[in-house]
């Protein structure tokens, strides 16, 4: 790779700047479904080595995650596509999760394990989640969750959808890596950020930033965003703030800027692996590298969540106790946040 300081660059493994674009995740297992027979590639994408992932972004890198194209091919495909035009989505919507889940949907994402896929609607380039079209408890708290997520992304100023179609509920988020019908901006999560400068992958999101923002690698306005959004999750129950769930864009070269949120809900009420529905959290841990005031403000803004998911009704009858619960949650995290003055 050459800089933009004409400083050439070589890497033994797959460069920490590709490390986004490789298939992971759910879209990740329906890209290998449909592609690895065909590029001869294990069928689980979590086994391939490096020069298999390149193989994979040579071959199918025009429509990946971020802004970059990987070989000419990616780049004639790109120029080839056409202009896309908005699904109607009470029969897209079904369509595409049916063949996201027989992997058969290609896609891009922050490598999430939820159930999604990517397509255009009249907002423009989105991804949605949905749940399965069963009628059993755990495809119900999906559906109640996929609607708290909702909730508290319109808390933090990102606007989302929900619709319901045929038994389903679906989560329709803007994609913050493309702009209008073909453009697109670099993207990459503090999980690649962690592993190519800093490796503390232990450590939480605002301690890894502070980190990254000391080496001029993000904007310093991010450690305050990124403070307010562990603070929120922590306090509203999001037990799955993994660094694939914090990215930052780039728009101009480093420092690159935090992005829009994205996987932010009281995942401490998810179904566990085995089907167990959980109506119960944890206390939240309020570490000291979060300050005072980001706690209040933090606070302020989970209550607000706390007050439009009380006032919702496309919740059901059975994540009432979920929000008594987050209520209780809320009230004890208040009291030890009133001590930090």
């Amino acid at each position: 790779m050459v800089q933009t300081d004409s400083v050439s660059l070589y890497s033994d493994g797959l460069p920490w700047w590709l490390f986004d674009m490789r298939p992971q995740g759910y879209l990740g297992r329906a890209y290998a479904s449909t592609y690895a027979a065909e590029l001869a590639l294990p069928a689980n994408p979590e086994q391939w080595a490096d020069a298999d992932v390149v193989r994979a972004l040579l071959a199918h890198g025009h429509d990946a995650i971020g802004n970059l194209l990987i070989g000419e091919r990616a780049r004639e495909r790109f120029l080839a596509m056409p202009e896309p035009t908005p699904v109607e989505r009470a029969t897209a919507f079904p369509a595409l999760a049916l063949a996201a889940g027989a992997g058969e949907a290609p896609g891009s994402s922050a490598g999430g394990e939820q159930p999604k896929f990517c397509t255009y609607t009249e907002r423009g380039h989105v991804l949605v989640k949905f749940s399965a079209p069963d009628d059993n408890p755990v495809s119900e708290r999906w559906r109640d969750l996929l609607v708290a997520e909702h909730l508290a992304l319109r808390v933090l100023g990102v606007e989302t959808e929900v619709f319901d179609f045929g038994g389903q509920r679906f989560l329709e988020i803007p994609r913050f890596d493309r702009v209008g019908q073909l453009g697109r901006i670099g993207v990459f999560s503090l999980r690649a950020l962690d592993a190519e400068f800093i490796g503390n992958a232990r450590a939480s999101w605002p301690v890894l930033v502070n980190s990254l923002i000391t080496g001029g690698h993000v904007h310093p306005s991010s450690a305050v965003g990124t403070a307010r959004l562990w603070a929120f999750g922590m306090l509203i129950g999001n037990t799955d703030m993994h660094h694939g769930n914090l990215s930052f864009i780039s728009s101009h070269g480093r420092p690159y800027q935090l992005a829009p949120a994205y996987d932010i809900l009281p995942m401490g009420f998810a179904p566990r692996t085995g089907g167990a529905i959980v109506n119960e959290l944890r206390p939240a841990s309020l570490p000291e590298v979060i300050s005072g005031d980001i706690w209040h403000e933090a606070l302020g803004l989970a209550e607000n969540f706390f007050v439009i998911a009380s006032d919702c009704e496309q919740f059901s009858a059975n994540f009432g106790p979920c929000l008594d619960t987050l209520r209780r949650h809320l009230d004890e995290a208040r009291s030890r946040i009133a001590r930090l003055g």
